[in-house]
């Protein structure tokens, strides 16, 4: 007999596939991690579970420990909801998740219902005037960046939910170094399926931990990609700052909105410790950074959808148009790979105005 004893024993080892149609016209090689195929439908479970077992061993920037019975706290816009909820009822604990209120506007609910049906309580963030009562100060925030206060004022909630729980962890998918450590395994099986031929490697990236992740899990092996790119939607770059659409190493910075927010939200941690994106960058990753905009992205995860079948969002959309790019660079006999990171189903709230978010 060939069983499994927990779901979370599904995660990971996901197929490498050759892109033949939507990639005809390139001569390199494009493939594509089919990482829509873990149990709850995106990549974020690999990183779900590793944060969620250092939690039980108390390997936590506190030391806090998840106890028996405890709750995991999070805060999330999408995938990390589900893949949260998903491994914390799989191992009997509590979930509560935070989806921020901006996620949520125009009936943007397809991702809280699939994360509701794993049985966590589902919460909408507090609004960022809960700890920034001067309108003047919000609203000079709200012109740098107008979804930064509401992600920082989720990550205060988990924060008092945190210290208001004896034995229950905010997992802070952030600067959760658990995150990138996790999703190294995405580096070393991609290692093993193309033999370490591997000649560009790249994703969207928020906190950048699918591409750090990616990037140590080759490094382990040896191997260092000719071309490591990232991906960010235009308009809506949360960590990093652009202002063209490919930008190379120095023509980029990580943007400090968010740690300024934080000072004045009291959120101390993310005054105290470096960002995952910040190790990202610090280590060298990537070699560039490209800008794509909604339509891009939606059009080539359309385009996935009827010419390879793969029935991916706009993030996946937008990893491939860029994966493409890269592909007409480096030429015959060339290797480049991407992530398909979740299903669609998460955006038919949003049909047919699908965003490309990270």
């Amino acid at each position: 007999m060939q069983y499994i004893e927990s779901i979370t024993e599904a995660i990971g080892n996901t197929p490498l596939l050759k892109l033949n149609r939507v990639a005809r016209e390139v001569e390199a090689n494009v493939f594509v991690k089919l990482e829509y195929l873990n149990p709850s439908g995106s990549y974020k479970d690999r990183m779900a579970l590793a944060m969620i077992e250092a939690a039980e061993n108390g390997d936590t920037w506190n030391n806090r420990k998840l106890e028996p019975g405890g709750t995991v706290f999070e805060a999330s816009a999408g995938n990390t909801a589900p893949a949260v909820a998903m491994v914390s009822a799989s191992k009997g604990y509590k979930a509560t998740l935070f989806l921020y209120r901006y996620s949520l506007k125009g009936g943007n609910d397809a991702r809280a219902k699939i994360t509701a049906a794993y049985g966590p309580t589902v919460c909408i963030s507090s609004e960022p005037e809960k700890y920034i009562s001067n309108g003047q100060v919000l609203d000079y925030y709200y012109r740098l960046d107008k979804d930064m206060p509401h992600i920082v004022a989720a990550k205060k909630d988990c924060d008092l939910a945190e210290e208001e729980n004896e034995g229950s962890v905010w997992l802070d998918q952030i600067y959760n170094k658990y995150n990138y450590i996790g999703q190294t395994s995405i580096g070393r099986e991609i290692y093993a399926q193309l033999s370490g031929h591997v000649d560009a490697v790249g994703c969207s990236v928020s906190s950048g931990a699918s591409l750090y992740g990616m990037c140590l899990g080759l490094k382990e092996n040896g191997v260092r990609p000719e071309i490591v790119f990232g991906v960010v939607p235009e308009g809506s770059e949360e960590y990093i700052s652009l202002d063209k659409p490919e930008s190379d190493k120095g023509e980029y910075e990580i943007k400090t909105v968010d740690r300024e927010l934080a000072n004045k939200m009291g959120l101390k941690k993310w005054t105290q410790m470096d960002s995952i994106v910040e190790k990202l960058v610090a280590d060298g990753y990537p070699d560039k950074f490209f800008l794509v905009t909604d339509e891009e992205a939606r059009n080539m995860a359309d385009r996935l959808c009827r010419e390879e079948g793969i029935y991916c969002g706009m993030s996946s959309g937008a990893n491939v148009a860029v994966a493409i790019k890269i592909a007409e660079r480096l030429g015959k006999g060339k290797n480049v790979v991407t992530l398909i990171v979740d299903r669609r189903d998460r955006y038919l709230s949003e049909f047919p105005n699908d965003k490309y978010v990270v």
